[in-house]
């Protein structure tokens, strides 16, 4: 089996994201980021990237901070923005 074929079937999904300048991605995002990302007027880059699930997804991308903006799924979203909500709430 090719390592492709083996991340083809793990990532099952996309998420479209931006990430600030010099934010370092990992994996097949950030291939994907290279291969497709687009560099916008702020200097942040917008991509489409494989994602396994929401959750992976969650996980993998809070732990960049404010260095990414996930814009899709609205799923993977909102749920980034309750995390970071309960987490304002405990630091207040």
């Amino acid at each position: 089996m090719r390592r492709g074929d083996f991340h083809d079937r793990l990532h099952r999904a996309e998420a479209v994201i931006r990430v600030a300048p010099g934010t370092r991605l990992t994996g097949p995002a950030a291939q994907a980021a290279e291969a497709n990302g687009r560099t916008e007027h702020d200097g942040w880059t917008r991509a489409i990237v494989p994602i396994e699930s929401v959750d992976q997804a969650h996980d993998e991308f809070l732990r960049l901070g404010a260095a990414i903006e996930v814009l899709e799924p609205a799923e993977l979203r909102d749920r980034i923005a309750r995390t970071v909500a309960e987490l304002a709430r405990l630091y207040a």
